[in-house]
C-alpha cells in the first residue's frame, strides 16, 4: 500500500518517489497452490534433516575431568564447523537452483506459469536494492547535516554565553551612574525593578531546581544530552 503524501511533508519530492517504490504492492504476489506449498514445506524439512544428519555425524569424545571445559571448547567448535558447512552447502544449492528460472525469466524463455511470474518480482527486487540505496544515502547526508546543525549549536551558545557574561562584567565595573542620579521617582522604579528581579530570580532558581531533580528522578539518560545535563549540573551562566 502507497504512503500517503501527507506524512512525508517533510521529505523531498524524490525521497517521496523513493517511498511510493519500495512501498508494498499486491502485484509482487504470487499464490502458490497447494502442491506447491507442500513441496516448499518438504524441501524445508529435508534441508533440516540433513543439519540434524551431519550434526549426528560428529563423533562424540569422551569427556575426562580434568579437561572438559576444553573439551566442551572443541566439542562447539566442531558443531559451528558443521553448521556453517551445511549453510554454505545449501545456499550454494539454493543459488543454483535459482538462477535458471531467473535467467529464463530474465531473458523471455520460461515455459511455465510460475518462471514467467518471476520477471516482475526480479524487477522489484532490483528496484527495492535502488531506492534502499538511495534512502540509505539520504539518511546518512541528513545524519551529517544534524551533526553539523548540532556542533553550530553548541558553538554559538558558547559565543553567547561569552558575549553575555563580557556584558556581565561591563555593567558591574560601571555602577557609578546610580550615585549620579537626580530623579527620586526614577531611582525608586529602578529599586522596584531590582526587587522584582531578585524575586523572579530566587522563582527561577527555585523550578529550576525542581525540573533538575525531576529529571534525575525520572530515569532518563541525562548525561548524554546536552540539554538535560547542563539542566541538571547548572552549567548555564546565570
Amino acid at each position: 500500500m502507497a504512503p500517503k503524501h501527507g506524512q512525508w511533508a517533510h521529505l523531498r519530492p524524490e525521497e517521496v518517489t523513493l517511498l511510493d517504490y519500495a512501498a508494498d504492492d499486491s502485484r509482487d504476489i504470487i499464490t502458490l497452490s497447494d502442491k506447491e506449498k507442500l513441496v516448499l514445506q518438504l524441501a524445508n524439512q529435508i534441508q533440516e534433516q540433513r543439519l540434524e544428519k551431519a550434526l549426528l555425524k560428529q563423533e562424540p569424545e569422551s569427556l575426562s575431568g580434568d579437561n572438559v571445559e576444553e573439551a566442551l571448547a572443541t566439542a562447539e567448535r566442531e558443531l559451528l564447523e558443521a553448521r556453517a558447512t551445511h549453510t554454505v552447502r545449501r545456499k550454494a544449492a539454493r543459488m543454483v537452483l535459482m538462477t535458471d528460472p531467473i535467467l529464463k525469466a530474465v531473458h523471455l524463455k520460461s515455459t511455465i506459469p510460475p518462471e514467467k511470474s518471476l520477471l516482475r518480482l526480479v524487477n522489484r527486487r532490483d528496484v527495492l536494492a535502488l531506492a534502499q540505496e538511495n534512502l540509505a544515502s539520504a539518511h546518512s547526508a541528513v545524519l551529517e547535516q544534524l551533526s553539523h546543525a548540532e556542533v553550530e549549536n553548541i558553538q554559538i551558545n558558547q559565543e553567547n554565553q561569552k558575549l553575555v557574561s563580557e556584558l556581565l562584567e561591563l555593567t558591574k565595573e560601571d555602577s557609578s551612574w546610580r550615585d549620579r542620579l537626580q530623579d527620586a521617582q526614577l531611582a525608586s522604579q529602578l529599586d522596584e525593578l531590582e526587587a522584582e528581579l531578585k524575586t523572579s530570580q530566587a522563582k527561577w532558581d527555585t523550578m529550576k531546581s525542581i525540573a533538575s531533580a525531576m529529571v534525575v528522578g525520572s530515569g532518563l539518560d541525562w548525561a548524554d544530552n546536552d540539554t538535560l545535563r547542563a539542566l541538571v549540573l547548572d552549567e548555564s551562566d546565570d
